[in-house]
């Protein structure tokens, strides 16, 4: 870790008077967290010639443990009091995960989930610094949410989306929908042969999803009851993350999605 400073849940360390720094005695060991591994889970056959694969999963969320110290161009005090120490653990040590960047170049625009526990550093007695270790919700980081918006002003229209995630699989983005004409909206994704339909929509109706909620903004559309319960999602696989997407009605549909990014810390 290269960083000297990180912001979470909005707050710079830097603006608190700490960074980030090393405690170790030669200066030249660190530790190091990555991607997490996969499992693979596999089934004997053939005499026990050959595992054929069953299933595969992340085993574990990335984990990560660093080090913090008052910035001594910012302090004459490098000792850490008790306040100073609970006003820490008041904003690190939480029991949700909340985002977590590095101010780094090569970090600006992925984040983390995460909190920390929070151990204290001493000598002779006193705090000289805060060893976090912290860890996160997933085994992978997420790209900056990407924002797409599609304007599609014909029947049957056809639109591209490229998936940059780097983990093969799909995700289901955060959706807002503008009816421009009524009817059966159909969208379908041509890489998964995949139909997400939402029957009696109406002109002007705001249809919105975030897996697994949907909602109208016409309180008499029994949405529930239209809708195939099969939500859009952007995938890709090895060979192709080109998404070609089909769509029934007129409308302008807006997405988010944070993009996975196989990157540790």
């Amino acid at each position: 870790m290269k960083s000297f400073d990180f912001e979470y849940d909005g707050i710079l360390l830097s603006d608190i008077g700490f960074m980030v720094c090393k405690f170790n005695s030669d200066g030249s060991a660190e530790t190091i967290s990555s991607v997490s591994q996969i499992t693979f889970n596999t089934v004997s056959t053939l005499n026990g010639s050959k595992h054929d694969l069953a299933s595969s999963k992340y085993e574990s969320c990335i984990e990560a443990t660093f080090q913090i110290c008052k910035d001594p161009c910012k302090n004459n005090d490098l000792f850490i009091s008790v306040r100073e120490l609970r006003d820490l653990r008041r904003w690190l040590n939480r029991k949700g995960f909340y985002k977590f960047k590095l101010m780094d170049d090569d970090y600006l625009d992925l984040y983390f989930e995460a909190s920390f526990n929070v151990n204290e550093i001493k000598i002779n007695g006193e705090i000289c610094g805060i060893e976090l270790v912290m860890r996160t919700n997933r085994p992978f980081a997420l790209q900056e949410p990407n924002k797409i918006t599609i304007k599609n002003l014909t029947t049957n229209g056809k639109k591209i989306i490229n998936d940059i995630s780097d983990d093969e699989g799909f995700i289901y983005p955060k959706m807002e929908i503008k009816l421009e004409q009524s009817g059966d909206l159909n969208i379908h994704n041509a890489l998964e042969n995949r139909t997400m339909s939402i029957k009696n929509c109406i002109a002007g109706e705001i249809i919105t999803l975030d897996y697994p909620i949907i909602e109208s903004s016409v309180k008499s559309h029994k949405i529930q009851d239209d809708f195939n319960w099969s939500f859009f999602r952007i995938a890709n696989n090895f060979r192709n993350n080109r998404n070609e997407i089909t769509i029934s009605l007129p409308c302008t549909i807006t997405m988010t999605y944070s993009p996975i990014v196989k990157v540790g810390i």
